[in-house]
């Protein structure tokens, strides 16, 4: 039986924000979205273990940007979006992998509003960093972009026992956080050409999933 404490979310929120004002960042966009205040909403991708950090990123160098993050149904999902309201996201509960055509939908109207949208493509119970259908789904709704976002640690703390084995980093230490070149997923394609785009940006994803240090993840 799970034990839900009350204020979880605020309390979460101010741990990350604790620990994440105490990292050095070294933050790379190839996809040059940081510097652009006149872009259509894109898509934000991120492995689930490597969120910790994402709602701060966000509340630091895109307060210009209203953004909104995709959470599960599940009681663990509530507490996500908790915490992601703390950083002023907009939580969306549903799931994208499966019976999701709701939360899709509602993400694609939260997007001709403005709103980035936030997705962990491999939650929210994995396989680990294996992308499900949802971010694609997403895209050709929409016709806007995905962006694969690594997050990379130094050092971070590591729960083997979760089935992302998520990550914490270390007060003090560094990040690395790399947006890559965002991605393109055509309105129509066939169930054969669907598999080999999500293959394809799986790849790309998957490339990103290492530590600070180039190490294996």
């Amino acid at each position: 039986m799970k034990i839900r404490i009350q204020n979880a979310g605020r309390i979460i929120g101010w741990f990350v924000r604790a620990v994440a004002t105490t990292l050095t960042y070294e933050v790379e966009d190839r996809a040059g979205v940081l510097g652009s205040k006149a872009r259509p909403p894109i898509i934000w991708t991120f492995w689930h273990n490597r969120m910790f950090i994402m709602p701060y990123i966000h509340e630091q160098w895109l307060p210009h940007v209203h953004g909104c993050i995709l959470s599960s149904p599940s009681g663990d999902g509530q507490v996500i979006a908790d915490v992601c309201a703390e950083f002023g996201f907009k939580p969306v509960r549903g799931s994208s992998s499966r019976q999701g055509m709701s939360a899709l939908i509602t993400l694609a109207d939260m997007m001709k509003q403005g709103y980035d949208v936030g997705i962990t493509p491999d939650g929210p119970r994995g396989p680990c960093y294996s992308l499900n259908p949802g971010p694609l789904k997403l895209a050709q709704l929409t016709g806007a972009r995905i962006l694969p976002v690594y997050v990379q640690y130094d050092r971070p703390w590591k729960f083997k026992g979760t089935w992302d084995r998520f990550q914490i980093p270390r007060p003090f230490s560094k990040v690395r956080m790399i947006l890559a070149e965002s991605q393109p997923v055509a309105r129509r394609l066939s169930e054969e050409g669907f598999e080999q785009e999500r293959l394809r940006i799986e790849k790309i994803m998957q490339a990103g999933a290492v530590d600070y240090d180039g190490g294996q993840a």
